[in-house]
C-alpha cells in the first residue's frame, strides 16, 4: 500500500498551530508528506457568500461546527476583522518544514478568492492569482516552486493552461483514481496531475453512521487500497488541529498495514509523461461538500478528439 499525504494549508491558524503539530508528528512517525501553502491573505470570512450562493455550504458550516473548529478569529477574517497573511507570516516555518525535509507547494495566493470565484476573475485574474503566489514562494524560499494545488480542486481550462505554460514538474488539482494528463478539447497538458483519491475529513465529520473517532478510523482503514497509490488530502485546520488524536490513529493503523509514506514530487519524478493516461477534467459533486469540484474523467484514446 502506497500512501502520498497532501496537506493543505488553507488559513493563518493553520499555519500558527496545525501545520507544527502535524509536523512534529509525522517526524517523530518517519513519514514522508507534501505540504502545499495558500501563499497570500487569510479571507476565510468572506467564503460567508458561499452561504448565499449554495444552502448546503451552511449545512457543512453546522455538521463540521466549523466555528469552533477553525476559531472565531478565522472565520471572521477578512470581514469583521482584518485579513492576515498565511505563508508570508511565517516565512521560517516553510524554510524549517523544507529543512526537515518536506515538500512544499503552492496553494494559490487568495484561497477565497481563488475557489469562489475562478470562473469570474477571467484569465487575468487567474494568471494574477498565480503571479502572486509564485512571487511570494520563491521571495520565501529563495527557489522557485516546482507544484500547484489548486484552492477548493477548483480549476477551468484558463487555469489549466496557465499552470502548464509554468513548466512545474506536477499538479494536483483535481479528485480522482491515479495520476493522469489533462485534456483540453484536442489540447493535451504536460504536466501530470496528481489528484486526491479519498475523501477528506471535513467530508464525512458528522455523518450519522460515523459517530464517533473509532467509526471514522475504521472508515478510513477501508477507503485506502492496498495495490494502488492512495493520494489523503489532510488539514492543517483540521487534522493538525481539533482532529490531530484521530489523524495519529489513522498514521498508526496504516503502519500496521505496512503502508509506504511517499510524497507527491516523489511520485511525479517517476512518471513516464509520455504514457501517463490522458484524462478530461470535469465536474463533479462531492458527497460532504459544497457545490461543486474537478474531477478525472474517463480515460481517452491519444489522439481522439
Amino acid at each position: 500500500m502506497e500512501v502520498a499525504l497532501k496537506i493543505d494549508v488553507d488559513t493563518h491558524q493553520g499555519m500558527q498551530t496545525g501545520v507544527p503539530r502535524l509536523a512534529e508528528l509525522l517526524e517523530r512517525e518517519a513519514i514522508a508528506a507534501s505540504f502545499f501553502i495558500a501563499m497570500g491573505p487569510d479571507n476565510s470570512g468572506r467564503a460567508i457568500v458561499r452561504v448565499l450562493r449554495n444552502r448546503g455550504f451552511l449545512k457543512k458550516m453546522f455538521r463540521t461546527r466549523a466555528v469552533s473548529m477553525y476559531g472565531l478569529r478565522t472565520v471572521l477574517s477578512g470581514t469583521v476583522l482584518p485579513a492576515r497573511a498565511i505563508a508570508l507570516a511565517f516565512p521560517q516555518l516553510m524554510r524549517e518544514l523544507a529543512a526537515r525535509g518536506f515538500e512544499i507547494g503552492v496553494h494559490g495566493y487568495d484561497h477565497v478568492r481563488w475557489q469562489d470565484d475562478i470562473d469570474e476573475i477571467g484569465e487575468s485574474g487567474v494568471r494574477e492569482e498565480l503571479q502572486d503566489a509564485f512571487e511570494a514562494f520563491r521571495a520565501i524560499m529563495g527557489a522557485p516552486a516546482r507544484a500547484f494545488a489548486a484552492p477548493g480542486w477548483r480549476t477551468n481550462d484558463a487555469a489549466a493552461i496557465a499552470i502548464d505554460a509554468m513548466g512545474l514538474d506536477y499538479r494536483s488539482d483535481t479528485r480522482g483514481r491515479y495520476p493522469y494528463r489533462c485534456a483540453i478539447g484536442d489540447r493535451i497538458m504536460a504536466t501530470p496531475e496528481i489528484p486526491t483519491t479519498l475523501p477528506t475529513l471535513d467530508e464525512v465529520m458528522g455523518r450519522r453512521d460515523l459517530p464517533d473517532e473509532a467509526a471514522m478510523l475504521r472508515f478510513y482503514l477501508e477507503q485506502f487500497k492496498p495495490d494502488a497509490l492512495n493520494v489523503h488530502t489532510i488539514h492543517a485546520e483540521t487534522e493538525g488541529m481539533g482532529q490531530l488524536d484521530g489523524f495519529r490513529a489513522l498514521i498508526c493503523g496504516l503502519k500496521e498495514r505496512g503502508a509506504k509514506f511517499v510524497q507527491m514530487r516523489e511520485v511525479a519524478a517517476r512518471l513516464n509523461r509520455t504514457e501517463t493516461p490522458v484524462c478530461e477534467v470535469v465536474r463533479v459533486e462531492m458527497p460532504g461538500r459544497s457545490g461543486w469540484v474537478a474531477g478525472q474523467g474517463p480515460d481517452r484514446a491519444v489522439g481522439a478528439p
